[in-house]
Formats: structure tokens, sequence, C-alpha cells
């Protein structure tokens, strides 16, 4: 690697954590809405994505009816380092136009890239900026209107606020996109399988940005290496030592 790349990506580990297990626990939990103008670097992925089965830490699969609603676990898809949630949600997520809604027999588990489409705050080992959020949080909508709703994905780098309940919509703050959906799958033993990933997604920006503390952090030579046919499921307060809420 060339010193001044070298000196690129390791910038990162400071300017990304600032946007930045329990083992064989079940306790985890638990689109597009076009926006004007979007990140000209952020591009819609044409690469096929792999098939992987979700497992806690212990290998246990990840079930709908393992999953308790109000929390969140963080896995990752399609690369080994690129992070992901997967929620419960306490109500459905229905299906609409540009989204595929939730899964299992109440809709209620949804996932989405946890990589904010702003400035790419996302869940790091030692901090996360970015987190779900079961209790209600407190901000203004496009029209300045002051609101607090429950079960929402909170960025308190620039307090950008997103809908799981309706494809990761962007409610607040400067995000131009809303989160990358993850497609689920559910098998006949009712474990979950990532499938897909839709929408904007900000994966070759964010590697391109991070690579170098993601391959640290992640213990990999590649960081561009694709999932395997199992991704582990951790809890999200289990994933990052610290969590900022806002």
């Amino acid at each position: 690697m060339h010193r001044r790349d070298f000196n690129r990506l390791f910038g990162g580990v400071f300017g990304g954590l600032g946007g930045a297990s329990m083992r064989g626990t079940h306790l985890c939990s638990g689109l597009l809405a076009g926006a004007a103008v979007a990140s000209k670097t952020a591009t819609a992925n044409t690469e096929p994505f792999p098939k992987s089965a979700l497992v806690y830490d212990n290998g246990d699969p990840v079930t709908v009816d393992s999953l308790v609603p109000g929390s969140s676990c963080v896995f990752s898809y399609p690369f080994v380092t690129t992070p992901c949630f997967v929620l419960r949600l306490k109500s459905s997520a229905q299906k609409t136009e540009q989204w595929s809604g939730g899964v299992g027999d109440d809709q209620s588990v949804v996932a989405f890239s946890a990589i904010c489409s702003h400035k790419m705050s996302h869940p790091a080992k030692p901090i996360s900026h970015i987190n779900f959020r079961e209790d209600a949080v407190t901000f203004y909508d496009k029209e300045g209107k002051k609101q607090e709703r429950e079960q929402m994905i909170s960025c308190c780098s620039e307090r950008s606020v997103y809908d799981p309940t309706q494809g990761a919509a962007v409610l607040s703050g400067p995000a131009p996109v809303p989160l990358a959906a993850i497609a689920l799958d559910v098998t006949d033993t009712g474990q979950l399988m990532a499938v897909g990933s839709s929408g904007i997604d900000q994966y070759e920006r964010f590697l391109e940005k991070f690579g170098f503390r993601l391959a640290m952090e992640y213990g990999v030579t590649d960081v561009r290496a694709r999932v395997g046919e199992q991704t582990v499921a951790t809890i999200a307060q289990r994933f990052s030592s610290q969590q900022i809420r806002c």
C-alpha cells in the first residue's frame, strides 16, 4: 500500500468513528423513497448478491420467533465488512411500490444497510453514532415541525432520522436517500436469509474510504470479500462498545 493511501485510509479511522457478544443469546431483535438529488458517488450495486443465512454468535439460526420486538442486531452483508441492521419491529412494515416490506407472519422483521447515506456513519466496534431506537426519538421533519416517534433509526452524526417501517425513508436531517434495503427470505425452518440489496448503496464509497481500518477491525485482508453461506448477527449493544444517542 502506498504511503499516501495509508495516510488517506488511516485518516478514516478518526473521521469515521465520529460517524460511527453475549454468546448464544436470543435477545436480539427484532425503498426507496426517492430523493431529488442523490450522492453522485453512491451508485446502485449491479453485482450478484450472495445468499447468506443469519446465525447467532453460537451458530444457532436467527429465526423470526427468536427475535424480540424492539431490539436490533448487526450483521455483515453483502461484504464481510459492510454492517447491516436486522430489526423486529413492534408493528408491521407494509410493502410499498419501492420496497418489499417486512417478513414473518406479521411482516415485522426488516433489514437495512447500517451505512448512513449522508457521511457514511456506521456501527464500528469501538463506537456507533447510528442506531435503531425502540424508545422515542425527537426530531424536526422536512417542514420544520417537531416530531417524536418510536422505532426509528437515528444517526447522531448529523441528526438524520430514518423510518424502518417505511423502507428507511428519510424523515429528518441531511441524508439524501433512504438506507439501502436488505432483502430477506424465510426458510421452511424459519431461519432468516439475506438475499439481496436494493436502493442507492454506499458500499464502494464506504470501502474506499474506510478500507484500512475495516481490514484491521474485522481481521481480513480483502475488505471486498463477499459474505459466505452464513453471516453472524450480534446484538447491537454488544457489537459496538459505545452507542451514541441523541
